[in-house]
Formats: C-alpha cells, structure tokens, sequence
C-alpha cells in the first residue's frame, strides 16, 4: 500500500495500450506450475507489463522508502487535505506539494545523509520523479488523480 498519483490522459493511454497484456500476463502465468522456468519468465513478463501499465504515474509506499518522510512530511495528513472532493489534486494545488519539499530540502538533506551512497541516490532520485511529475500535471493543465 502507497502513494499512487496519476494524471489522467497520460495514464489512460498506458491504461489502453497496457492493462489488456499485463491481464493476458497473468492468466498465463497463473496456469503454469510455480517452480517451473516458465513460469519465472511469464512472471518476468507480468512484471514488465505492470511497469508500463503504470510507468506515466508516481507511487511512493507507506514505509522507511516513502519519500515524504524524508521531508517531515505525510501524504495523510499533509497531501489529502490539498485534494478536492473527487479525491484529486488540482493543477492549482500541484504547485503546494512542490513548495513544502522545497521549504524543507535542509531536513531531507540532513535525513538522508546518515545514509549509504545508494540509499541517498535512490531518496535524490525520487526527489526528482516527483518533481517532474507535479511539474508535468502543471504544464499539462491536468488534475492529478491520487489514490492515497
């Protein structure tokens, strides 16, 4: 369970061109017997499939990987208030999450030093996907739909 924050248009056109594959996938997957080589390339291929199902969306889980955290922040208690009544985030509100995370990159960055090399590029990274996903619902004019 996480975070999963999707801009629609982008999204359904994933939805159409994957959900139909990563379900044909799985049916396949399921009728083979577990310890067999097919069945670790059909889960292979679930998997790929299930990646680009959602590769246009932004997921962040409930626990020490959750990047808010790293910010003193919470998608509960910080991000859900900022959603409308259709559970989503507007294009005006988009703006909101990207300020906090900016207001508070000294506590990231004290967060995350205590870190190894790999775990800080991994926090950096995410630190960046989020941006460019909030920045991409802003210049696409579109609402941010999220599942929190």
């Amino acid at each position: 369970m996480g975070a999963d924050l999707f801009i629609g248009p982008l999204f359904q056109r994933q939805r159409q061109e994957w959900e139909g594959k990563f379900e044909k996938a799985a049916r396949l997957r399921d009728r083979l017997p577990r310890d067999s080589e097919e069945y670790k390339a059909a889960q292979a291929r679930v998997e790929e499939c299930y990646e680009k199902l959602h590769e246009r969306g932004y997921r962040d889980p409930y626990n020490d990987n959750d990047l808010l955290w790293k910010f003193n922040l919470s998608w509960w208690t910080d991000v859900i208030p900022m959603l409308d009544k259709k559970g989503e985030l507007s294009v005006e509100q988009a703006s909101c999450p990207l300020r906090m995370l900016k207001e508070r990159q000294n506590i990231s960055r004290l967060k995350v030093a205590t870190l190894s090399a790999e775990d800080r590029k991994y926090f950096l990274d995410r630190y960046a996907e989020l941006q460019k996903f909030l920045n991409e619902a802003i210049e696409l004019d579109s609402p941010i739909e999220a599942s929190l």
